[in-house]
Formats: C-alpha cells, sequence, structure tokens
C-alpha cells in the first residue's frame, strides 16, 4: 500500500465520519421537532378536558 492508497483510505473515512455526523445532526433536529408537536398536541387536549371538566 503506497501513500497515495492511504491518504485516500484516510479521505474515505473522514468523509464517512462527517457524512454521519451530519445524519445524526439532523436526524436529531427533526426527532425534536416531531416531539414538540407531540407535546404540543397532548397540552392542547389536556387543556380541552380542563374546560371540559369545568364546565
Amino acid at each position: 500500500m503506497n501513500d497515495h492508497d492511504i491518504q485516500l483510505l484516510a479521505l474515505g473515512c473522514s468523509l464517512g465520519m462527517y457524512i454521519m455526523l451530519f445524519a445524526q445532526i439532523v436526524g436529531g433536529i427533526l426527532d425534536d421537532r416531531r416531539d414538540r408537536k407531540v407535546a404540543r398536541e397532548a397540552q392542547a387536549q389536556l387543556d380541552a378536558a380542563r374546560e371540559k371538566a369545568k364546565a
């Protein structure tokens, strides 16, 4: 294995790590958005049930 092959291997590993890191960050952001949406819907249902119980 010569120097050129080692450089390509290192570049490929680095690029793969950056792609996986990017995927994890984007996936985490999207997951957080989904969690907040579910929390808002649950809060709205809870508020509706409280208003119904008061009446």
